[in-house]
C-alpha cells in the first residue's frame, strides 16, 4: 500500500483547509509557511517522527528567533505569532488522525499563555480631528479623496482590505451595502450620510476611467490622471499621515479606526475602576455594590448585561459630582418610608439622590513602584511631553520640589536629569530624555495634550499606597497651598478621574468649572475653561492630609457643619404621628438640646438635619415612646459611613444619538456609576459616547456574529438603525 510523504500529506492538508473547511487564500498560505518552516527546522520525514520532543524543541527555537524589525531592537518573535505556528500544526494533527495516521495528538499540545489583547482606541476628541484632518490637503482632488477614505472607514468599519476592493459603481442612494469579508463570508454595512456625502463630491472631482473607488492621484508633473488603484499600504499610509497632522501621537491604522467606542461612565469593581464599555467588553462578573440595609458597599455579581440605542440624555449635576444618563435612568432618594427609587427625568433641583462616600476596594495584589507613579503624577499635572525630543520637560518654581523628583528619576530610572533655571519667569526646568520613558508613557497613555489627559487606566487597579502616591505627584504639580484643597486642570476628565480614586481612599471631592476671559501676551482676549477639584469638608480635608505624602502644605478648615442627611419627609411624617405626646418631645428637645424642631419638619423648610441633630432627635423621639419602625433605618443612615446624600443643583439636556449600557446586578441590584448609586434592573443606561461592541461586530465581520446576534436579538434591521444612530457625526 502506497504511503504518502510528509511533504504529500501537508499538501493535502491544505488543500483540505481551502476546500472543505472554505479557509481564506491568506489563512492557507500562513499554515502553508508555519509547516513548512516546522519540518525544516525539525528535519522530520514520517508523521510518526512528530513527537512530545520534537514540538518542545521546535517551541525553544522559535521563541529565541528574531525576525523582520525585530532584528534591530533583538526582541525575539512575540508568544501570540509563536501560538498561530502551534495552531497551524495542530490542526495538521487533527487532520492526520482523521485519516488514522499515527502522530503526535493534537491535544498534546498547548498554546503559550499570553496577555490580554490591547485594542487602541483613539478618544472621540481625537477621532474628530482625524475625520478633519483632510480638509488641511491643498491639492483638491487629494483632499476629496482621502476625505471620503477617513469617512468611509469611520462609517462602514470596512478593513482595509475591502475598501480597496470597492468599485466605484457604488450606489449611493442606499444607505447599505453587501461586502465579502474574510473567508468569502458577505455581510452588510452600512453608510452615513457624511460618508456618501464625501464619496459623491470625490466622484465628481474623477477625470479618470479606473474602475477601482479609490485610485492614486494624477501624476504631479505631467498631470495625467492615473487609473491604479490604491492598495492596503497606500491607505495605511495615508491614516498615519493625518494622525500626525491631528497631533495623534499614539500609533493609528485603519483598523483603530474600527473600534472608535468612547467610554464615558465610570463604575466601580472590587479591584479596579472601568467605563462602562469597558466593563461590557470584559469578562468581569465581580461588582461593587451597595447593601442599604447595612450602609456599607460590598461584592456583587453582574447577571446580565446588555444595551440599547437611545435618542437625548440628561445632565445631572450634584454637590460636584456629574453623570450623563437617559431620562428613564433610576436613582436612589430618601422617601417618607425609607430608601426609594426616582427616575432621572423626575428628578427636581435640590432633591438628593443617593452617592458613594468611600468605594470598596479590595487589597491590590499590584505593588509597582510608588515613586514612579508619583512622578508620572507630577508630569501629568506640570510636565510637557516631547516625543520628537524623546523628553520630558516639568516645570516648577520651587526648586526643592524639581529637586525632589530629580531624585526619583536618578533611584528610579539611573538617570541623572538636568535642571535649568529660567529667570525671565523666575522657574525652574527639570528635563528628563529617555527614549524608553516615552515609550512607556505613550503606553499608558498619557502623551496627550493637556485638555484631553486621563489618568492611565492601570492605575485604578494598583494598591492604595500607590494610589495615594499618584495623587501627591498630581497635587505636588497642580495642587492649592493654604487653607483650601484644590486641584487644577483644563481636563474634566483627569479631574474626574482623581476624583474616583479619591473615593476608594473615603475622601469626598467636588469638582467645578470656572469659565473665564484671559488676556494673552499679544493682548488678545480668549475664552478660558478651567476645572478644579475641591476638598471642602474637615474630615475630607484631614484624612488627605494624613494619607497623601504632598510636598504642599495644607491645613484643615476648622468648620464643619456636619454631614446632612435628607430625612425631612420622615420626620414630618412620624412628628405628626406622635398625637398628643408631640409637645412634650418638641419642649424636651428644645430644651436639653437647643433643637427647634419646627426647623426640620415644617412645611415651608429647607433645613437638612446633620447627623448629629438627628441623632439628638431620635433620642428623644425613643424618650417620647415612639415605636415608629422608621427610626432603625434612620439610624442605619447615621451609622453609616459609605453613602453620603448628594443634592441635585443643575439638570440639562444633552443631545446624543447611540448606544447606551446596561448592567444588571445580583441580589444588590444597584451599581456605582461616577460616583452615584444607580439602580439596575435594565432602567440603568449607562452613557458610552461610542457604539456598542456586540452590535459592531456583526457591521465588522467578526467570527462569531452569529452567537453574537443570538444573544443580543440584534436583526440587521437593528444594525441599520444602531449605525444611523451613532453616525450622526455630532462628535463633542
Amino acid at each position: 500500500m502506497f504511503m504518502a510523504s510528509l511533504k504529500q500529506l501537508k499538501t493535502q492538508f491544505l488543500e483540505y483547509v481551502e476546500i472543505e473547511k472554505g479557509r481564506a487564500i491568506r489563512t492557507v498560505e500562513n499554515y502553508d509557511h508555519y509547516l513548512t518552516v516546522f519540518l525544516e527546522q525539525t528535519k522530520v520525514t514520517d508523521p510518526s517522527e512528530i513527537t512530545d520532543a520534537k514540538v518542545r524543541d521546535f517551541r525553544i527555537w522559535l521563541n529565541r528567533q528574531t525576525t523582520g524589525n525585530n532584528r534591530a531592537t533583538g526582541e525575539t518573535i512575540k508568544k501570540k505569532t509563536q501560538n498561530y505556528y502551534m495552531i497551524a500544526l495542530r490542526s495538521f494533527l487533527k487532520f492526520l488522525a482523521k485519516r488514522n495516521i499515527t502522530s503526535l495528538p493534537a491535544d498534546q499540545i498547548e498554546l503559550a499563555k499570553v496577555g490580554e489583547r490591547q485594542i487602541d482606541v483613539i478618544s472621540q476628541e481625537e477621532l474628530k480631528r482625524l475625520l478633519d484632518a483632510p480638509n488641511k490637503e491643498k491639492n483638491p482632488e487629494r483632499k476629496a479623496r482621502d476625505k471620503a477614505i477617513m469617512e468611509m472607514l469611520f462609517s462602514t468599519g470596512l478593513r482595509v482590505s475591502e475598501l480597496c476592493s470597492l468599485t466605484n459603481d457604488l450606489d449611493l442612494r442606499l444607505d447599505e451595502f453587501p461586502i465579502r469579508g474574510k473567508g468569502g463570508k458577505v455581510r452588510v454595512v452600512f453608510l452615513s450620510d457624511e460618508a456618501k456625502a464625501a464619496v459623491k463630491a470625490y466622484l465628481a472631482l474623477r477625470k479618470d476611467m479606473s474602475d477601482a473607488l479609490f485610485v492614486k492621484i494624477a501624476d504631479e508633473i505631467s498631470k495625467k490622471p492615473t487609473d491604479e488603484g490604491l492598495t492596503r499600504r497606500s491607505i495605511e499610509r495615508i491614516v498615519k499621515r493625518y494622525a500626525t497632522i491631528a497631533g495623534i501621537s499614539k500609533k493609528v491604522t485603519p483598523h483603530v479606526i474600527r473600534h472608535c467606542l468612547h467610554p464615558d461612565t465610570l463604575i466601580f469593581l472590587p479591584h479596579t475602576i472601568m467605563s462602562a464599555k469597558e466593563l461590557f467588553e470584559s469578562s468581569s462578573k465581580n461588582i461593587t455594590a451597595v447593601d442599604f440595609k447595612k450602609g456599607k458597599t460590598i461584592k456583587s455579581k453582574i447577571i446580565q448585561k446588555t444595551n440599547h440605542r437611545f435618542v437625548d440624555l440628561i445632565n445631572i449635576s450634584a454637590n460636584g459630582y456629574t453623570i450623563s444618563t437617559t431620562k428613564d435612568h433610576l436613582f436612589f432618594t430618601i422617601g417618607i418610608n425609607g430608601v426609594e427609587e426616582v427616575f432621572a427625568k423626575n428628578l427636581k433641583i435640590g432633591q438628593f439622590v443617593a452617592g458613594i462616600r468611600k468605594a470598596r476596594m479590595d487589597s491590590s495584589n499590584k505593588s509597582e513602584s510608588k515613586d514612579k507613579w508619583r512622578l508620572i503624577g507630577y508630569i501629568l499635572g506640570d510636565g510637557t511631553i516631547s516625543e520628537k525630543r524623546r523628553g520630558v520637560i516639568i516645570a516648577d518654581k520651587n526648586l526643592s520640589f524639581v529637586n525632589h523628583y530629580k531624585n526619583i528619576i536618578v533611584s528610579e530610572y539611573k538617570h541623572q536629569p538636568t535642571i535649568i533655571k529660567k529667570n525671565s519667569v523666575n522657574s525652574y526646568l527639570l528635563n528628563f530624555y529617555s527614549k524608553s520613558f516615552i515609550a512607556y508613557l505613550r503606553k499608558i497613555g498619557i502623551t496627550e495634550k493637556s485638555p484631553f489627559r486621563r489618568v492611565p487606566k492601570s492605575l485604578f487597579s494598583q494598591n492604595k499606597a500607590t494610589i495615594a502616591h499618584f495623587i501627591a505627584g498630581y497635587y505636588d504639580a497642580e495642587g492649592n497651598e493654604g487653607s483650601s484643597v484644590k486641584f487644577f486642570s483644563t481636563s474634566k476628565m483627569l479631574l474626574k478621574d482623581i476624583q474616583m480614586l479619591l473615593l476608594t481612599l473615603g475622601i469626598d471631592s467636588h469638582l467645578y468649572t470656572r469659565s473665564r476671559r484671559v488676556r494673552l501676551p499679544g493682548g488678545k482676549l480668549i475664552d478660558h475653561v478651567m476645572y478644579n477639584l475641591q476638598i471642602l469638608h474637615k474630615p475630607d480635608q484631614e484624612l488627605f492630609k494624613k494619607i497623601i505624602p504632598t510636598l504642599k502644605k495644607t491645613t484643615p478648615n476648622d468648620i464643619f457643619e456636619g454631614e446632612k442627611i435628607p430625612v425631612r419627609e420622615i420626620l414630618r411624617d412620624i412628628y405628626h404621628s406622635l398625637d398628643n405626646k408631640w409637645h412634650n418631645f418638641a419642649r424636651y428637645l428644645k430644651i436639653e438640646e437647643g433643637i427647634d424642631i419646627y426647623r426640620y419638619v415644617g412645611t415651608t423648610t429647607s433645613i437638612i438635619p446633620t447627623k448629629e441633630v438627628l441623632k439628638k432627635i431620635i433620642k428623644y423621639l425613643r424618650g417620647a415612646h415612639c415605636k415608629d419602625k422608621r427610626l432603625n433605618f434612620l439610624e442605619n443612615l447615621i451609622e453609616s459611613n459609605n453613602i453620603q446624600w448628594l443634592r441635585v443643583n443643575k439638570i440639562n439636556k444633552q443631545k446624543y444619538k447611540g448606544l447606551v449600557y446596561d448592567f444588571a446586578v445580583d441580589k444588590y441590584e444597584n451599581l456605582i456609576t461616577d460616583g452615584f448609586i444607580s439602580h439596575n434592573c435594565f432602567a440603568t443606561d449607562l452613557l458610552s459616547n461610542g457604539a456598542d461592541i456586540r452590535s459592531v461586530q456583526a457591521m465588522l465581520g467578526h467570527a462569531n456574529i452569529g452567537t453574537t446576534q443570538i444573544y443580543t436579538h440584534v436583526t440587521d434591521k437593528h444594525l441599520r438603525d444602531i449605525h444611523k444612530k451613532f453616525h450622526n457625526k455630532k462628535l463633542i
